[in-house]
């Protein structure tokens, strides 16, 4: 049906549109966006209370707005400029009005206030929103972020729905401030736009405050909020400072003779936090019988971003972008599979499969982990009939089954995973293998097959497959073993799936040995023929003497880094855990990655 396609707030006005606003691109885009933030800098400017004030407090705002004023943040743009202005005046800052309670026009406040403002942090601004939303996603070119950001107008939190929608997501999600992946975006524009002090935005829009104080910034801080009065102004200034009075909540002084301590605790209003107690049993420590007791000053409250209000919906920014479609050649109906979107959703694809393979490694208890791990990485493809960890899964042990790999020069080796790139091609070849086992039962482009993938979350368990679909899907995924693994994967009967379901299902997130070993017996005993047929494998190839002082030198090489990791990562839980007694203690794994 028409406008059934997403992705149209990244292909309008781009090369994708090449026939449609021909004027409106590349840099005309760029250049209508900075024009838009300029006028929120206007805006920003009448609604702060220059009017009225002494000289060098109107120089001093000013020159707050130049150093970090960006309209970056979880508000509307208008409310980020204004509250990210005034961060950066001194605490002791007390507006107070012009000696002689002359009142000036705010366009003529500071003499240079409109070009030299609006001009350069238009620019930065513009530069901090495109980080923000690159740097959240982490699979949009700025070209792309330019156009979400022109769909929402600059809101950032509106742009960042707009590519959840087209990524395909559940349920399109606002950036949650008190995350840590909102915060390392908010850093990364920060630093791009050269605020003078990128912690202090961060913190800013990412600290909770009582209910109390963000009811008295509610009137001037959001979309159409009213001017901001003298009150105003110390009103956010006094929320700055009780944000940066976080790490003063409890202090704990020595007393000199080293036989005890004096905790400090702050006094939290109702609505502001409370002290948490905790008095644990005693532990043996040493030889020495000890009880811990805890004390933890937890706030209350919410964010600045939850005076946001309303965000409109979806629906009516895609309305507008189908009316905007349908003006060019027929709208954008179909998109060629090569434009930025479709890479989009193959980043966005291949994220996904690396948490896939994650909580695979998550699931496994170490002793199957040691064993599988060359498997999963060599062969453990997640296409199937199943789920994808449980293809992942099912995939490596029926290879080590029938085709076992060589044996290593010590079977109690350990392997770590050091880095991604370790899994990056088993990941690469699995999203092959999903797009061909989709494309040989259907005439989809490859755009349509990862937005049909992104939408289910690489899960195809509930489709209909074919031999086949398995044997397009393993010869695309480049598998070792392609023929057998599509013989293996047509041959997993209902009868089959419904003995293995039970075993791979977890309800604390753990698969159990006992499980896997039932796994591999129910495939050992199934394809038994299988497992004979390929019984006696081809020779191993032999390495030259070159290729072998190479791998010998990496080999050395990986196992350094490994062991220096591994004893830093010790360091450091040792230390935790004597920093925290009352938990649990933790060691490095058999099997870990990062």
């Amino acid at each position: 049906m028409p406008g059934s396609r997403r992705g149209l707030f990244s292909c309008l006005h781009s090369e994708c549109d090449d026939d449609c606003n021909s004027g409106f691109q590349g840099k005309g885009i760029a250049e209508a966006l900075q024009d838009l933030i300029a006028s929120f800098y206007a805006e920003a400017f009448d609604r702060l209370p220059f009017d009225g004030m002494a000289d060098e407090q109107v120089q001093e705002l000013l020159r707050a707005m130049c150093g970090g004023g960006v309209c970056v943040g979880l508000l509307d743009p208008v409310s980020n400029i204004i509250l990210n202005t005034i961060s950066l005046l001194p605490r002791d800052f007390q507006p107070k009005p012009h000696p002689r309670h002359q009142r000036r026009s705010k366009r003529l406040a500071g003499a240079a206030q409109p070009d030299w403002i609006c001009s350069g942090i238009s620019s930065l601004s513009y530069c901090s929103l495109v980080t923000f939303l690159v740097s959240y996603f982490g699979c949009l070119t700025d070209q792309q972020a330019a156009r979400y950001l022109h769909w929402a107008s600059a809101n950032l939190a509106i742009a960042v729905l707009l590519v959840e929608h087209d990524l395909y997501a559940a349920e399109p999600q606002l950036p949650n401030p008190a995350s840590e992946r909102t915060q390392a975006a908010l850093k990364c524009a920060a630093t791009r736009g050269r605020h003078r002090a990128p912690d202090v935005l961060v913190r800013l829009h990412t600290s909770p405050l009582s209910w109390q104080r963000l009811r008295a910034a509610a009137p001037f801080l959001g979309s159409g909020g009213r001017n901001l009065t003298f009150d105003d102004v110390n009103t956010v200034i006094e929320s700055l400072r009780y944000q940066e009075s976080a790490s003063l909540d409890l202090q704990v002084n020595l007393l000199p003779d080293r036989r005890g301590v004096v905790v400090y605790c702050r006094e939290f209003n109702a609505d502001e936090g409370k002290l948490i107690f905790n008095n644990t049993s005693s532990m043996n420590n040493n030889g020495g019988s000890f009880a811990v007791f805890s004390i933890m000053a937890q706030r209350e409250g919410d964010h600045f971003a939850s005076l946001r209000g309303n965000i409109p919906s979806i629906s009516t920014f895609l309305d507008k972008a189908l009316k905007t479609s349908q003006q060019g050649r027929g709208g954008l109906e179909s998109c060629g599979d090569a434009c930025e979107y479709t890479e989009s959703l193959r980043m966005r694809l291949h994220g996904t499969i690396h948490a896939l393979y994650l909580k695979v490694f998550t699931m496994l208890p170490s002793d199957v982990s040691r064993r599988l791990m060359r498997y999963i990485l060599f062969a453990g493809h997640c296409y199937g009939p199943m789920d994808p960890v449980s293809n992942i899964i099912i995939n490596s042990i029926w290879h080590s089954i029938v085709f076992p790999l060589p044996s290593v020069d010590s079977e109690s080796q350990v392997y770590d995973i050091l880095d991604t790139l370790s899994m990056l091609r088993v990941e690469v070849r699995s999203l092959r293998g999903l797009i061909a086992l989709i494309q040989a039962n259907s005439d989809c482009s490859v755009q349509r097959t990862m937005e049909r993938l992104c939408s289910n979350c690489c899960d195809l368990s509930q489709a209909m497959h074919t031999s086949h679909g398995f044997a397009a899907a393993a010869e695309a995924a480049q598998h070792p073993q392609q023929a057998a693994l599509g013989s293996f994967l047509s041959s997993l009967t209902p009868r089959i799936l419904d003995k293995l379901r039970p075993l791979l299902s977890t309800t604390n997130g753990t698969l159990s040995s006992e499980s896997l070993n039932q796994v591999e017996c129910i495939l050992a005993q199934e394809f038994r023929e299988t497992a004979l047929q390929f019984a006696f494998a081809p020779e191993e190839a032999q390495l030259c003497q070159e290729a072998k002082n190479t791998l010998l030198r990496r080999r050395s090489e990986y196992e350094d880094t490994r062991l220096f990791i591994r004893s830093e990562l010790a360091k450091v839980l040792k230390k935790y855990a004597s920093e925290h007694p009352h938990e649990p203690k933790y060691v490095p794994s058999d099997l870990w990655c990062c």
